[in-house]
């Protein structure tokens, strides 16, 4: 078979439904779907163990693995040498699967691709840190990589915008579980660190946006900030030092300033506790009193926003350069 789709699901009831059908609707037929239920308790199981395809497995989790854990089961169960990640409640667009497989296909070097979700052609065409993503190169070399992660966070986006071989991920150590709501950040960046990364700009996926996915409850009770600090830790020892001061004041603005309106909003409802844990352990010595006055900075989009967004850009674009002539 040409691709393993591989679908993650808790509790899935509302929408799996429908990210089946938009596999089992491709042109593409030759594909194995591979469907991991980490313990729902709303009908998904039931409604999993009525599916017949033969091209269908699914797997029902004794205990919750949580979503790193359960991503790691499914890239191990992948029988196809290509991967195509699918959220529960996300779907394949027409024709989605196909130029998936084609284009990992095409770069047998691949270990992991992002593509776009429908819309993002309309949104990364709009001024701001999108509009410079959507100029990155399409094949960011291992340090150019790292480095456009430090520059634009986990820009891979939601796991339905990747496309994998499982077997160099799990090479690279697949999903640390120490991340259970950013480790696809974590994972993404040290696979990258190896192998590089391909952006494919194609929309090939609906992406849902709802306010009980992990990202936004994750957010909402401030659960992501340490794991991002953490993250951003890692990172900033495998750039250029030289770029260390720029990243700072580029997260700063870009990273730890936005949470201000969430700090905002948690103080106004008397949560300080939870409030003042957004400040807690920022990387390189970033001070919560720096974020909060690079607020304005970031909300009113001033000149001062796209300044180290074009600096860093630029160096990403630099090392890859010099990566591909030194290769030549």
């Amino acid at each position: 078979m040409r691709i393993s789709v591989l679908i993650p699901v808790y509790n899935g009831i509302l929408y799996i439904a429908e990210a089946i059908e938009s596999v089992l609707s491709q042109d593409l037929q030759d594909w194995e779907l591979v469907i991991s239920d980490n313990g729902s308790k709303d009908g998904t199981r039931d409604y999993l163990r009525t599916l017949s395809d033969p091209r269908i497995r699914v797997y029902e989790q004794p205990v919750n693995l949580g979503i790193m854990g359960n991503l790691n089961f499914l890239l191990t169960q992948a029988r196809a040498p290509i991967a195509k990640i699918l959220g529960h409640d996300d779907m394949l667009l027409k024709g989605g699967l196909e130029r998936t497989a084609r284009f990992m296909e095409e770069r047998p070097d691949c270990a992991v691709s992002r593509c776009w979700a429908q819309g993002d052609e309309i949104r990364y065409s709009k001024i701001g840190i999108l509009q410079w993503e959507s100029r990155l190169p399409s094949r960011l070399e291992p340090a150019a990589a790292i480095l456009a992660f430090a520059t634009f966070g986990n820009f891979v986006g939601n796991i339905c915008r990747a496309a994998c071989r499982p077997k160099l991920v799990m090479q690279a150590g697949g999903f640390d579980l120490k991340y259970p709501s950013a480790g696809d950040y974590e994972g993404w960046q040290r696979v990258a660190k190896t192998f590089g990364i391909w952006l494919q700009n194609e929309e090939l996926v609906f992406e849902r946006i709802h306010e009980m996915q992990d990202s936004s409850v994750s957010s909402q009770t401030n659960r992501i900030d340490p794991q991002v600090n953490s993250i951003l830790e890692i990172i900033a020892k495998e750039v250029d030092p030289s770029l260390l001061q720029v990243l700072r004041r580029h997260w700063t603005i870009h990273v730890f300033s936005p949470r201000f309106s969430r700090f905002v909003r948690q103080i106004c409802r008397g949560r300080f506790t939870l409030a003042s844990s957004t400040w807690r352990n920022l990387p390189l010595g970033v001070s919560a009193s720096s974020s909060i006055a690079a607020y304005p900075v970031f909300k009113l989009k001033l000149p001062e926003y796209n300044i180290t967004t074009s600096f860093l850009f630029g160096e990403i674009v630099k090392s890859n350069n010099n990566h591909i002539k030194s290769a030549d």
